[in-house]
């Protein structure tokens, strides 16, 4: 009898540490999602980019991160077949860059044409464009640190 009194309280205490961990990873995800979210609705404040509603701003953050994801794979798979001539440093470096705006403003592209309730002029695109290249070179360095130390 002791033995199933046990076993319950097991089970308990697995279930509430399976529902806090899951509360902790959706309390953060929402954290990640609400200063994306605020400081895309801040910067298009500031850039005068016009949209309708919140929704076609949350689907366009949406389909920043999905079309994101696919563009990178692509950009990442363009410099690793362009390290097979070998180029200087220096120059890869330049490429390098060269080819994460390029993706980056292909993805910004691609998602203010297919929300059509988003208004993005060409130059607000691209400071969005440097401004995400930006941000990933340096999160980027900060782990590339890291991992020297």
């Amino acid at each position: 009898m002791k033995k199933h009194r046990f076993r319950h309280s097991f089970r308990k205490d697995k279930s509430e540490v399976f529902i806090s961990v899951g509360f902790l990873l959706l309390l953060g995800i929402t954290i990640i999602f609400g200063v994306f979210f605020f400081g895309m609705v801040g910067l298009f404040q500031l850039m005068g980019v016009s949209y309708e509603s919140v929704s076609s701003l949350i689907l366009f953050g949406v389909l920043i991160f999905i079309l994101g994801l696919l563009f990178e794979a692509a950009a990442k798979i363009v410099k690793m077949i362009s390290l097979y001539s070998k180029p200087s440093p220096s120059v890869f470096l330049i490429w390098r860059i060269f080819i994460d705006l390029l993706f980056t403003w292909l993805t910004i592209y691609t998602v203010d044409e297919l929300v059509s309730q988003v208004t993005m002029v060409l130059w607000s695109e691209w400071f969005f464009t440097f401004l995400l290249v930006t941000a990933d070179y340096v999160f980027d360095e900060k782990k590339q640190t890291k991992k020297l130390a």
